[in-house]
């Protein structure tokens, strides 16, 4: 793991800097990031129906 990743990861887990600003930071998408913590053990602060309404959201964004 490079030296930015980890720094994000641990500013993070302490509440310094948000999912969109650590997915951000790192180039990914937020599933990425979300990938990437749990790799890490660390929770996703979104749940599955946060996440489908997000989908929802999208598609209609795009029509």
């Amino acid at each position: 793991m490079d030296g930015l990743k980890y720094k994000m990861l641990v500013a993070y887990k302490e509440g310094k800097v948000s999912l969109a600003k650590l997915s951000k930071s790192l180039g990914m998408s937020l599933s990425e990031a979300i990938d990437l913590l749990s790799s890490f053990g660390l929770q996703s602060p979104i749940n599955y129906d946060d996440y489908l309404k997000g989908v929802e959201t999208a598609r209609k964004a795009i029509r």
